[in-house]
């Protein structure tokens, strides 16, 4: 663990930070304006459409290569993306040129899965018509990293194309919450509680069990889902369900994947750019999309 990670650890063990989150999770704002075309360089090009009853924002380089990444920006399904989704974002186009579209998808308590698994099913089509040459790839962080997974299982239920590669980032897959090792793992986890998680959980499922594949992709099929890059932290709650998504993930056939587990990280480590960890993730997923090849 580098000594960046071990401070930043430190700091969020003794802090406030974990009841701020949960506050924010239970009661979001719906004012935040993190992801939006003024924010980004004048450098990157973005186009803006509010579609389907949510928003796409696609943004990229005067001159982008054909690789192109639909984002789900993570929050427990409840809050909006934030600026380290757009500085994500401002990296993947700046260091490997990548068109990249932030789906800004329906969140709870104003929908459930059912709103919002459609809008990202119909963004897809959207974007896979109007850019009918790129080559996609899907990559969500913590509730985008369950999105992801979600719209990947539906894609190959309705037979639709498959993008060309995944990335999860601490994705949150089993909103049960049910799973005895969570309570072991909440210890380490130095803003994610079990509770706030499971009330979050059944909300978004609305009038589906709450281990509807629809809602917590990890009661999935995972065979032929195309390559899959996954990454989580060893100190948040959701490394044990992660650690059963790579079980899931190893029994599949059609589906290769690498893991990483990523000793002493916390949840969604990836939104602190300035990690040392991040930068080593944040390589091992543009050489990933920029050659397919999942043994880079």
């Amino acid at each position: 663990m580098s000594l960046r990670g071990k401070w930043l650890l430190f700091k969020t063990q003794h802090s406030q930070l974990k009841q701020q989150i949960q506050q924010a999770f239970l009661q979001p704002s719906r004012q935040n304006r993190a992801v939006v075309p003024e924010k980004f360089p004048a450098t990157i090009v973005t186009k803006e459409r509010q579609v389907f009853g949510g928003r796409i924002l696609t943004a990229a380089s005067g001159a982008p290569l054909r690789q192109h990444v639909l984002l789900f920006h993570g929050g427990a399904y409840t809050m909006q993306g934030i600026d380290s989704h757009r500085e994500l974002m401002e990296t993947l186009i700046q260091q490997a040129n990548l068109r990249v579209s932030y789906v800004d998808y329906p969140l709870v308590p104003e929908a459930t899965v059912d709103e919002t698994v459609i809008f990202a099913m119909n963004a897809y089509d959207y974007l896979l018509a109007q850019y009918p040459d790129d080559q996609f790839f899907l990559m969500g962080d913590s509730a985008g990293g369950g999105l992801a997974l979600t719209l990947l299982q539906q894609l190959k239920i309705h037979q639709k194309p498959l993008p060309a590669g995944s990335v999860l980032i601490s994705p949150w897959a089993d909103l049960s919450m049910m799973n005895p090792d969570l309570k072991a793992a909440a210890k380490n986890d130095p803003y994610l509680t079990l509770a706030t998680l499971k009330k979050i959980g059944f909300d978004y499922a609305g009038d589906h069990p709450v281990t509807d594949p629809l809602v917590s992709p990890i009661y999935g099929d995972f065979d032929d889902l195309g390559p899959i890059l996954l990454y989580y932290g060893t100190n948040e709650l959701l490394a044990a369900d992660d650690q059963r998504l790579v079980q899931k993930l190893a029994e599949a056939s059609g589906t290769p994947y690498k893991a990483r587990e990523v000793k002493s990280m916390l949840h969604d480590y990836i939104l602190w750019g300035k990690l040392p960890e991040t930068k080593r993730t944040l390589k091992e997923i543009k050489q990933f999309i920029l050659t397919q090849n999942i043994e880079s």
